[in-house]
């Protein structure tokens, strides 16, 4: 990991020496935060990419970045931040992005840590992505990824996007030195030019590490294949890797239908998670994001985004996986069969869960995805401990008096728990953020506004502020 980490940073550093002819911006913030209650709002740390901890104290951020450039057929970009906090729950120093980029037509590499990109223009609960939504810190690894290719003969009405990744997981988790496997493949249908049909399916696993009580788990290139096409496991594996699939398998298939109009987007996008088989094909229905935006090109308007998200997780396929056989059902079965007995339903899919990786879909206690999975303590160990959600999000970005940008976050919900341990608690969260129109100072200063009103959070209001400054090293 060290010595990953070391090549990056020589790397980049090789890049600077070169860089006269390339912008090198930088940007600095100092945020103080505090709130009524030991813990801070909802929407106070959530979808912050892990920097912001969840306690009354300051941070600061540092970071510089150099984009693209047009000169060589092969483009290189490079980048690193991070942030350092003073807080109640302790104080910390994270290196938050350290990357090399590299672009060639419609391909591009990345190396290193790197965030996701801003979809929605940030006004999005998940950034637009259910299972990896910018909640959690980054992860190293190496990122192969593609623009929309248009495929021969059909006149640029059918397009494909493909990303092929595998990173680390670096926290000290229950399963030490995790892998991490994701590929994903989109099609696009432009049926007119005002109109955009964008559907795919994208896969994460995780996979190898060392357990604490069953061992060093399979790691080969042999069980990488198996990673791949989600198939079995081989010598080494766990009975329920062995009668499943290796590792822990998530993902999304997605969907999104845009309207392109000259000065704004209409668009619609369902994301539907799936942990197993009975996920991929749609028995888990309803379960899914169901989501509606507008977006102005204009950002000077009063309202130039808003999203409305409907959450629904509550069915995962069924409450059982599986029930006792009745013996017409035995006498079909094979004898042989790990299952034999048992009748498989492929219900309690247990969203972002896991008994072998028993910190499921998490990275430094933060859940990786929707931040309405609310990660929380069982059995000593953090998890995912609701997962079964309804509820409704709406964002509001824009411009007052052309002079004071501001956002808007309002989320309601009503919290079910799991299947394996239920409870009913509603709740809002909701956040107002507003830049403050001080042209003259050096710096932005950024204002917001937090509060939590229910039951899955303690009653709790905050608020922060944040001076930011932003500009050019190198031109």
């Amino acid at each position: 990991m060290r010595i990953f980490l070391v090549c990056i940073l020589v790397t980049l550093f090789s890049f600077s020496g070169q860089g006269q002819k390339r912008d090198v911006v930088y940007n600095a913030s100092l945020s103080g935060f505090a709130s009524t209650q030991k813990t801070l709002p909802f929407w106070a740390v959530s979808n912050r990419h892990g920097l912001m901890p969840n306690g009354n104290g300051t941070l600061l951020e540092l970071g510089f970045y150099s984009d693209f450039t047009n000169k060589h057929k092969i483009q290189f970009a490079y980048g690193v931040s991070a942030g350092g906090y003073l807080s109640s729950p302790g104080n910390k120093i994270i290196l938050d992005q350290l990357f090399v980029s590299a672009r060639w037509r419609k391909l591009r590499l990345d190396l290193g840590m790197i965030q996701p990109e801003e979809e929605y223009n940030g006004v999005s609960s998940t950034n637009g992505d259910f299972v990896r939504s910018g909640n959690s810190r980054t992860f190293p690894g190496y990122n192969l990824r593609s623009d929309f290719i248009d495929i021969p003969g059909t006149k640029g009405i059918i397009a494909f996007q493909f990303n092929w990744a595998d990173y680390m997981m670096t926290d000290n988790s229950y399963v030490k030195d995790i892998r991490l496997h994701n590929k994903s493949l989109y099609v696009k249908i432009t049926p007119h030019r005002r109109w955009e049909i964008i559907a795919g399916l994208e896969h994460w696993a995780q996979w190898a590490g060392k357990h604490p009580t069953l061992g060093k788990q399979p790691g080969s290139f042999s069980d990488y294949g198996r990673i791949i096409f989600a198939d079995g496991g081989g010598a080494g594996a766990t009975t329920s890797d062995s009668i499943n699939a290796l590792g822990n398998h998530l993902g999304r298939e997605y969907l999104r239908i845009n309207y392109l109009a000259g000065n704004y987007i209409l668009s619609f996008y369902h994301d539907i998670p799936f942990e197993d088989g009975s996920g991929t094909d749609f028995r888990s229905f309803p379960d899914g994001t169901y989501c509606f935006y507008y977006g102005s090109k204009n950002p000077q308007q009063w309202i130039s985004d808003v999203i409305y998200e409907f959450y629904y997780t509550k069915y995962q396929s069924g409450s059982r996986h599986d029930r006792p056989a009745t013996p017409e059902e035995i006498a079909k079965q094979d004898p042989n069969s790990h299952f034999y007995g048992r009748k498989v339903l492929g219900g309690c899919d247990n969203y972002f869960n896991n008994g072998e990786y028993a910190n499921g879909w998490t990275l430094y206690g933060q859940v990786i995805g929707s931040p309405f999975m609310t990660p929380g303590l069982s059995d000593n160990l953090t998890r995912i401990i609701n997962n079964r959600i309804i509820g409704h999000h709406i964002g509001i970005k824009g411009m007052a008096w052309q002079t004071t940008p501001y956002k808007l976050l309002l989320s309601y919900s009503k919290n079910y728990g799991t299947y394996g341990n239920k409870f009913n608690k509603d709740q809002f969260s909701g956040a107002l953020e507003v830049t403050l129109p001080f042209r003259k100072l050096p710096f932005t200063i950024e204002t917001g506004l937090y509060s939590d009103l229910g039951k899955l959070f303690k009653n709790n209001f905050g608020f922060t502020i944040k001076l930011s400054r932003k500009g050019k090293l190198i031109k």
